[in-house]
């Protein structure tokens, strides 16, 4: 996956007509054999930074496709997030137009314009990795491209879930016995806000396309929603009745749509962004933990801690397709967006099953250390990243081989981990 961005263009009026009135974005996939994504997003840039264009599109080998938005706005930004076996092969530029469909000159962007100059390095490609040490109550942030640790960042009691948000190089990281939301940013590595959650705040998701974290917190049975741009609670959401106890959520940004384990129910609560209500609930195993989107296929991944399966649920439907069996005491779900590949570290068997998403088999068993707990993937470096919570270690997996090529010293029980490609 790599994320390209316009950055914020300028569109102020003169003579009472703005320069671009619409913008054309071009794409060229130049594989001959396979297929790339793109997730196309318009931001309107006024006292707030407004999604008003999100679009999903196929490219075949070989296929150019365009589209046109409207611009005719003070000021927008266009992101665009490229996927699939061909994202290499795809290239994108962007033309803005004037009323009469001429082009303008000071809003026209390129390809390598967009990649940027940093030795070949796809802008807003960040690379780094953060592992919540729950013992140490800090986050440990890890350079991808070296595998070495950068830094080391305090944050609330028990930090046992990250979430992160790379169009806005934010990570969120859920305090369990805090109660809140460290909220990091990527650039200094500093905490820039800290955000009251429920009882229990355990696991935290974001959906990219609006800019709202969603928290579970276990304790008060509850989902906090945050507004990503101002830092405040949203709302709070009960997603069912009783004692349910919401360990795991996860977010289909595509589909506006969240995902939450209940693991004490076995159910997965279904809530439509647009409204955070609940759509409906689907059974699946004994106490759902954790939660794995792949926004691209729209399947959902939840790891059930007791039957050592995972479910893996169509978003289409709300049904389950299929029960994965798995190791022992399924844990976090790292989905690899770029291989459809989903790993599953499996807590007393200290390995990890990897499951290919296109068969829904375990593919390979991958040994790590000692109590692995969390997971998560970058689909641009194709690499693995596995928190060993009796070890302090995090185990670096390559996608290719599937075998463990480095091991990092993290802190005390390294529990949850969150990737900025």
């Amino acid at each position: 996956m790599a994320v390209l961005s316009t950055g914020p263009i300028e569109n102020t009026a003169a003579s009472g007509v703005r320069p671009t009135q619409q913008v054309t974005v071009k794409i060229d996939n130049r594989d001959s054999v396979d297929v790339s994504s793109i997730l196309i997003q318009g931001y309107n840039l006024t006292v707030t930074r407004m999604l008003y264009v999100s679009e999903l599109l196929t490219v075949a080998p070989g296929e150019v496709l365009t589209r046109n938005y409207y611009a005719d706005l003070d000021a927008f930004e266009f992101v665009f997030t490229t996927d699939g076996i061909a994202a290499e092969q795809t290239e994108v530029s962007v033309w803005g137009k004037n009323a009469a469909g001429q082009l303008v000159t000071a809003h026209r962007l390129v390809f390598a314009e967009l990649l940027g100059d940093e030795d070949g390095v796809v802008a807003g490609s960040v690379n780094r990795i953060y592992v919540a040490n729950f013992n140490s109550n800090s986050v440990t942030v890890i350079n991808g491209a070296t595998g070495g640790v950068v830094d080391t960042i305090p944050v609330g009691v028990n930090p046992a879930g990250v979430a992160v948000n790379p169009l806005t190089n934010r990570i969120y990281v859920a305090n369990l016995n805090s109660n809140n939301v460290s909220v990091i940013e990527g650039a200094t590595h500093t905490v820039i806000a800290t955000v009251p959650a429920g009882s229990g705040a355990g696991a935290a998701a974001v959906n990219t396309s609006t800019n709202a974290i969603y928290v579970a917190n276990f304790n008060d049975n509850t989902i906090t929603v945050i507004d990503g741009l101002t830092n405040t609670v949203i709302t709070t959401i009960i997603p069912a009745g009783g004692s349910p106890f919401p360990t795991g959520i996860g977010v289909n940004s595509l589909t506006n749509t969240i995902y939450v384990a209940e693991f004490n129910s076995d159910i997965v609560t279904v809530i439509d962004g647009a409204t955070n209500t609940v759509i409906t609930q689907i059974p699946v195993q004994v106490n759902p933990f954790r939660v794995g989107v792949n926004p691209l296929t729209n399947r959902i991944y939840v790891s059930n801690f007791t039957s050592n399966t995972v479910s893996v649920i169509d978003g289409a439907t709300n049904t389950v397709i299929t029960n994965v069996p798995v190791g022992t005491t399924p844990a976090e779900l790292g989905v690899n967006l770029s291989t459809n590949a989903i790993y599953v570290p499996n807590r007393d068997s200290d390995n990890v099953s990897v499951i290919g998403g296109l068969t829904n088999t375990v593919i390979t068993t991958t040994p790590v250390g000692n109590n692995p707990n969390g997971a998560g993937a970058n689909p641009l470096t194709n690499r693995i990243y596995i928190t060993n919570q009796d070890d302090n270690t995090v185990s670096v997996i390559d996608g290719v081989t599937q075998a463990v090529i480095s091991i990092i010293p993290v802190g005390a029980r390294p529990f949850s981990v969150g990737v900025n490609p």
